[in-house]
């Protein structure tokens, strides 16, 4: 009796479920959706990412791709490291994210080379000192920001567990069982102006695609400053903008902070999980994997010893997984002339360093 009262209210349930299965399924679970989502966003920059870089990856040739955040985004050229490396089989794909981490890049070298066989090489930013960093990058929440379109239903326990922290971990396990709720603000924006998302994810992103390929770099350059090496700080900030001044402030006293302990084993961990999971997939198909030290600020040569590897890094290198830059391979451009900023390097620091870094991998590459 009760059952026959309540039936017709389990039905409609049962179709509101199956109709949210089917959305699911056809929207989200098929990749359509992620051509129309926010070319801005942080999982829309993902996408983007994708596109370039299958666009970018020749056939007729042997492709390197370098994968970073910003610092790689506005300081690496791939066409003046073609111009530059004198191999004239090797072709560079810039496949930097701003803000994104090795846990994104294994996801997106996923989505472009699942069989890990499209690329000669791999090249990839890493902190050859594990003491540097002091953010526990396995509880990066932004990572699940940005992955929601690359993640799968096969994820749901791997990825989940990559995070510590419970409140992630939950938060990683809703994003791929739930991409609708994941992405509610992004789908009421759409639904509020569709016809500007499918100019802005359509005509727009290949042009952001072309103006990639063409892109310069910053003009602009710190200037010289008076630095007293004794303490590490400039004398003066003649020559600085004020709204200028907190940032560089802080990275001055920055210099020599270290993580704890604590942070460092985390780290470690990640980076033998991310970076290693990338390179035993590129080892066993026959690929390189090299990781580098980028130009770390615009005062590091001055105030700072070369980079000198360790922790994880170094344990992936001594089993023969990832083949290393010299520590000081760039540290010649670790001066203010070649930054606009703290941390990304001006139009100057991006054709210099695309020249050595094409030198340092076309001369280990055979």
């Amino acid at each position: 009796m009760i059952l026959q009262r309540i039936w017709p209210l389990l039905k409609l349930v049962l179709v509101a479920l199956v109709g949210l299965a089917l959305i699911d399924m056809l929207v989200f679970r098929t990749g359509w959706y992620s051509t129309w989502i926010e070319p801005n966003s942080s999982a829309g920059s993902v996408v983007g990412a994708t596109l370039l870089i299958k666009k970018e990856t020749r056939s007729d040739a042997r492709n390197v791709l370098v994968l970073g955040n910003s610092k790689i985004g506005e300081g690496f050229s791939a066409s003046i490291a073609d111009q530059s490396s004198s191999r004239p089989d090797l072709h560079f794909v810039n496949g930097s994210v701003a803000g994104s981490t090795p846990r994104i890049w294994y996801y997106l070298l996923r989505e472009v080379d699942p069989g890990c066989n499209r690329y000669a090489a791999i090249a990839m930013m890493v902190d050859y000192d594990p003491t540097i960093n002091q953010e526990d990058m396995g509880n990066y929440a932004a990572d699940t920001n940005y992955l929601q379109p690359l993640l799968r239903f096969t994820d749901f326990s791997d990825y989940a567990a990559s995070f510590t922290s419970p409140e992630q971990r939950e938060r990683a396990r809703r994003a791929v069982m739930l991409p609708m709720q994941a992405l509610h603000e992004d789908i009421s924006s759409l639904l509020s102006s569709p016809m500007q998302r499918f100019r802005d994810s359509g005509s727009n992103r290949q042009l952001w695609m072309d103006a990639v390929a063409v892109y310069g770099g910053h003009d602009e350059r710190l200037p010289d400053l008076d630095i007293d090496v004794s303490t590490g700080m400039p004398r003066n900030w003649d020559g600085l903008p004020e709204s200028t001044k907190p940032a560089l402030d802080g990275y001055f006293r920055g210099l020599h902070q270290r993580a704890n302990e604590q942070t460092i084993v985390a780290n470690s961990a990640y980076v033998e999980r991310w970076i290693g999971a990338i390179a035993q997939c590129y080892r066993a198909a026959g690929g390189k994997v090299f990781v580098f030290s980028v130009p770390r600020g615009p005062w590091h040569q001055l105030l700072v010893p070369p980079p000198e590897l360790g922790g994880a890094v170094a344990d992936l290198a001594n089993r023969g997984l990832v083949e290393v830059l010299p520590g000081d391979a760039f540290v010649s451009l670790e001066q203010p002339q070649f930054f606009f900023d703290r941390l990304h390097m001006n139009h100057d620091g991006r054709e210099e360093f695309s020249r050595l870094m094409a030198a340092e991998i076309a001369s280990m590459l055979p």
